[in-house]
């Protein structure tokens, strides 16, 4: 599988008094032709091997995975990873309802 880049997209790893963080910045412009049909970008971020130019230290590439016959498991057909079956519930959170 062949991957995508998303243009218009940088990271830069920086270390704080507290850790490790991320300053991340998108053109919103040009990352708005990734968005899927829910309007969503689903995308994952790899470290570089090599510091970039301008000192970029993760890229982005798009992430288009879907499930395998197009939908998500349901509540009458669950398929729970762990082999514990889901509490029934009407605040449950579907695949589709996720950002990414």
């Amino acid at each position: 599988m062949s991957k995508t880049y998303i243009e218009g997209a940088s990271c830069k790893a920086i270390t704080g008094q507290y850790g490790e963080f991320y300053n991340i910045s998108f053109n919103a412009e040009r990352l708005m032709q990734y968005a899927n049909e829910k309007g969503y970008i689903n995308m994952t971020m790899s470290k570089r091997r090599e510091v970039g130019q301008y000192g970029d230290t993760h890229y982005f590439t798009l992430n288009d995975w879907k499930p395998e016959g197009g939908s998500a498991p349901t509540t009458n057909n669950p398929t729970p990873a762990s082999g514990n079956t889901p509490t029934a519930s009407n605040d449950e959170i579907s695949v589709e309802d996720l950002p990414f």
